[in-house]
């Protein structure tokens, strides 16, 4: 009898070995499976939350202070008057153009890859009461002068303004300064990948 009870305990041990073997093996193998799959979904989510809280209406990267002089002129291109003024100018870009690609196909060099629109003019700002006219033509000198220099002041400020292709390059250094800081959060949670920003457009000073 005592035997026999031996016997049935030996395979008893036996079969629990063998499941509790069977039991982690499968549940490292779905643990994986599902850890995997989760790393892989979590990824895609914060890239489109990222690309979300990336494409607002623009972003203003850099700003200076402006003085210009514009020259407001007939319908026969005689100069009226001239106006000085002071504006800041503010060179970004259209945040909506941003576009964000996670590239999987090497699985040894894993990429987020954000690409960034061309630089241009968000805004000139003039400051109306810095204006100071020089009256080529006295008749030009009316009450009304205002709403024909201001819109001259804001148009001139912007094409001085394309031309200074510092100006834009700060505008560009900035721009990708501030989409790394946004990326850092992701890319220190996801260590496998690594970030490439592609700056579109001419800048004209390349």
């Amino acid at each position: 009898m005592g035997k026999v009870s031996f016997k049935w305990i030996k395979w008893i041990c036996i079969l629990l070995v063998v499941g509790i073997v069977i039991f982690l093996v499968c549940h490292r193998f779905d643990g994986n499976q599902v850890s995997k799959k989760a790393k892989e979904r979590t990824v895609t989510v914060s890239a489109s939350v990222l690309e979300k809280t990336l494409q607002i209406s623009e972003l203003s990267t850099y700003k200076i202070t402006y003085n210009g002089v514009a020259a407001v002129r007939d319908s026969n291109e005689k100069i009226l008057y001239n106006v000085a003024y002071d504006a800041k100018v503010s060179v970004g870009i259209d945040m909506e153009k941003i576009k964000i690609e996670v590239n999987e196909d090497d699985k040894e060099n894993k990429k987020i890859i954000v690409s960034i629109p061309q630089i241009e003019i968000v805004d000139a700002d003039v400051d109306p009461g810095s204006l100071d006219y020089i009256f080529q033509n006295k008749n030009a000198n009316t009450s009304d002068v205002f709403k024909t220099a201001y819109p001259a002041c804001i148009e001139d400020a912007e094409n001085e303004c394309k031309n200074n292709h510092t100006l834009y390059k700060l505008a560009r250094e900035n721009a990708i300064n501030m989409i790394k800081a946004l990326m850092q959060p992701l890319l220190v949670q996801y260590e496998q990948y690594s970030l490439e920003i592609v700056c579109e457009g001419d800048y004209g000073y390349e």
